[in-house]
């Protein structure tokens, strides 16, 4: 039985949502520190992260899309989208302040050391002079380890909402189903 925009609550489906992709999140951070808390801060797993994000995300908007009709326009896929994924950053952001303040707290100085090791990996490859490479992990040193602090982390929630908005512009562009116009 199709239901009528009315019927599914927007603010209901985003919510459920955005709480089922914060579950995903903090399953995945889980299983990440559990397995190798240094693949926390891995480009590749940041990546994969994203790309899992994103294809729950469209599941969503489709499944919205469905449920009032068949027909959804992109504006309100895109707020679909922002919205689930603000939800679920939240969730993700409480989260990682529990497991940094509470459950883990050297896991922030083993983060930000395992960051500092990625980046210096990284500029070697490149084959940045050892003076310039000192002087980019000092500056990053200061940087990293301030986004584990309660502070940081609402900073990080900032901006993780500015890639949510373009991850829910790009995840709009699968989820958008506009009427038929009849002549």
């Amino acid at each position: 039985m199709v239901q009528t925009e009315e019927s599914v609550s927007l603010k209901g489906h985003v919510i459920k949502w955005g709480l089922i992709v914060g579950a995903i999140s903090i399953t995945l951070t889980v299983l990440l520190y559990v397995i190798d808390y240094t693949l926390m801060v891995q480009l590749k797993t940041l990546f994969l992260m994203l790309l899992i994000y994103l294809g729950v995300t469209i599941y969503a908007g489709i499944d919205y899309r469905n449920n009032i009709g068949g027909f959804l326009p992109y504006g309100k896929a895109f707020v679909h989208g922002f919205l689930v994924l603000a939800i679920s950053a939240l969730v993700a952001t409480l989260f990682s302040a529990v497991l940094y303040h509470v459950i883990d707290t050297e896991l922030p100085q083993k983060l930000t050391d395992a960051s500092l090791e990625n980046t210096r990996q990284m500029m070697e490859k490149f084959g940045a002079p050892e003076d310039a490479i000192d002087k980019a992990l000092e500056d990053a040193k200061g940087r990293t380890a301030n986004q584990f602090t309660i502070t940081g982390q609402l900073i990080s929630y900032a901006s993780i909402l500015f890639f949510s908005a373009i991850m829910a512009l790009i995840s709009a562009i699968f989820v958008k189903k506009n009427q038929p116009v009849e002549f």
